[in-house]
């Protein structure tokens, strides 16, 4: 993948991410949750996973709760904590790194 692309799909990411949390609304399942690099999610049979996901599963307090209990471990068999994130505050904190990311890769085009 070129940059030209590479900045294609981030722009684009970014106005998904954007239009993700602009509208404020009321939710059940405000709540994402990520262990290192990777967001918690479930498979088709409800079993949680770890997967790296543009619009990972959000959850609602009690499953938060149930999440937390779990012990999860990085490739070097260490203990990883799982860190909890509003809906508005993860998608925040992603369109600032791809905005900081565009920013760099235009750099690069020119």
């Amino acid at each position: 993948m070129d940059i030209q692309e590479t900045i294609a799909e981030l722009e684009d990411r970014l106005k998904s991410y954007i239009s993700n949390i602009s509208i404020p609304m009321l939710e059940y399942t405000p709540y994402i949750v990520e262990v290192g690099a990777l967001t918690v999610g479930t498979d088709e049979n409800g079993v949680v996973i770890v997967e790296n996901r543009n619009f990972p599963a959000q959850f609602s307090k009690n499953e938060v709760k149930t999440i937390q209990s779990l012990s999860f471990r990085n490739c070097y068999d260490e203990i990883v904590t799982p860190k909890v994130y509003g809906k508005n505050e993860w998608y925040s904190k992603k369109i600032k790194g791809i905005r900081l990311t565009l920013g760099e890769l235009k750099k690069l085009e020119s």
